[in-house]
């Protein structure tokens, strides 16, 4: 069992690997307020004084995973998504986001400049061996990633009015800043443990063992929990024993002018992809909890039933890494591989490896249907970004997927794990090009009321509330 991380705020030197303030990569050159966040000295830090000439001071925790990486790698997906996108649309109303990430890099400068606006920046703390690690490894180096973020508290002088954590990870390092620079948590979870735990499926480990006992920890003492779908909230309840007053329902959203519908033949084009090809897309991490291995074997029954889809079509598996070399292959990844060469699938189902987001609504587009198969998504951003691109989905039946897509009006819902069903939906959909747009305008029209302007000020709305509840019992 992996021990909880022991923290100590004494005046012990900081934990090796920190970089200490003042150092050459501590900095981009710019000061800390010249991103509009210095600490004001007629201001003492987390007095929640704020006005509306000096906003509140967000510091958003996304510990385990940078919202800059490209979705589909061993750990980046939707979640990395939504803190990007949301923090930058909360930077053009006005918020002051500091993004608190865990350096996977020593090449990469600890406070970015990004794309994400003049009062959003991203700091990237040394926690552990700089390079791309796995969850259990991580977890190991949480109290180091607490510490590193005091000494930037210390070197800048700066205080937050208020904590929003996203995965139990980042929900834990909030609870240890608390001590030290008390403030409001807002948790996200983004996913549950004990609902992934029980969508285990063949190649699935079981989650970290201090996991669930944190989450509900976590939910007994944060101030708000955001809960993506009914489904989300009413696991929290069931299986967490959450008190549901502490629990607020707001979806992510999706950037609808970057995933737009397009027209088919320019973005078959922009792929590399004949006009006249089916294409089936898979996109996300590789996780045997995305089903994967379902979708896989869906696609051979396809095939048995139209052998001229052998050449005709292809299942275009968009995350992992682009490799055909084995031994680079994670578990996940070698075991897709090693069913598709055993269904003879190999010149059907291709790797692509991870994509820059602005690569994928043409993937989307060029889709004849975009397929989720997960056993278990909190969410489902893959299933939104592709409705909004006006491609079809088929989904399994389970978690959030329920909510966004709608059976029969913007694609199809099938039980998790049956590659029957699903086979019978994909070759549906082939066969019926008016049935494709019919869903695929029903599902942009679904898609439009997820814009990320509408969603960030119900995340706004929420940072006010709970800020007002603390003025209050101070």
């Amino acid at each position: 069992m992996i021990a909880l991380p022991v923290m100590s705020y004494s005046s012990d030197p900081p934990p090796r690997g920190a970089i200490l303030p003042g150092s050459r990569r501590y900095s981009t050159g710019r000061s800390p307020g010249s991103f509009g966040l210095a600490h004001r000295a007629d201001q003492t830090p987390g007095s929640l004084s704020a006005d509306a000439a000096h906003p509140p001071r967000v510091c958003m925790l996304s510990y385990h995973t940078c919202p800059l990486a490209a979705p589909g790698g061993k750990e980046t997906g939707g979640m990395n998504v939504y803190v990007r996108e949301l923090s930058r649309e909360l930077g053009r109303r006005g918020r002051a986001i500091d993004i608190f990430t865990r350096s996977e890099s020593a090449d990469v400068p600890h406070v970015v400049d990004t794309d994400l606006g003049e009062t959003v920046r991203v700091v990237h703390v040394p926690a552990g061996p700089e390079k791309p690690a796995g969850k259990a490894e991580v977890w190991q180096h949480a109290g180091e990633f607490v510490e590193g973020i005091l000494l930037h508290l210390a070197d800048w002088r700066l205080s937050y009015d208020l904590y929003h954590a996203h995965y139990w990870m980042s929900g834990w390092v909030a609870r240890q800043l608390q001590r030290e620079h008390p403030a409001p948590l807002i948790q996200m979870f983004h996913t549950l443990g004990a609902l992934k735990d029980l969508a285990r499926g063949d190649g699935a480990v079981p989650e970290i063992a201090p996991r669930r006992e944190e989450e509900r920890r976590i939910m007994e003492v944060a101030d708000a929990i955001v809960a993506s779908t009914p489904a989300d909230w009413a696991a929290m309840e069931a299986l967490y024993g959450v008190d549901a007053g502490r629990v607020h329902l707001i979806p992510p959203g999706v950037d609808l002018a970057l995933f737009r519908p397009m027209e088919v033949l320019e973005a078959a084009n922009h792929v590399g992809m004949a006009p006249d090809h089916r294409m089936i897309l898979f996109v996300g991490r590789m996780d045997p909890v995305k089903g994967l291995d379902t979708l896989v074997r869906a696609m051979a029954k396809v095939v048995e039933w139209e052998p001229q889809w052998q050449d005709q079509a292809c299942l275009c598996i968009v995350g992992g890494d682009k490799t055909d070399d084995r031994e680079r292959m994670d578990e996940e990844m070698a075991r897709i591989d090693a069913l598709r060469h055993e269904l003879g699938l190999a010149s059907v189902a291709q790797f692509l490896g991870s994509l820059p987001q602005e690569e994928l609504p043409y993937y989307y587009n060029a889709a004849q249907v975009v397929v989720v198969p997960s056993r278990y998504e909190s969410f489902g951003m893959v299933a939104l970004e592709a409705m909004a691109c006006g491609t079809p989905v088929i989904a399994s039946n389970v978690g959030g997927l329920a909510s966004i897509v709608r059976d029969g009006q913007t694609g199809y819902l099938v039980p998790d794990g049956d590659e029957v069903a699903l086979a019978l939906r994909l070759r549906q959909l082939l066969d019926d090009p008016d049935l494709r747009c019919r869903l695929g305008r029903h599902g942009r029209a679904t898609a439009e009321a997820y814009g990320w302007p509408s969603i960030a000020e119900r995340v706004e709305t929420l940072y006010d509330v709970v800020l007002e509840r603390a003025r209050s019992r101070i």
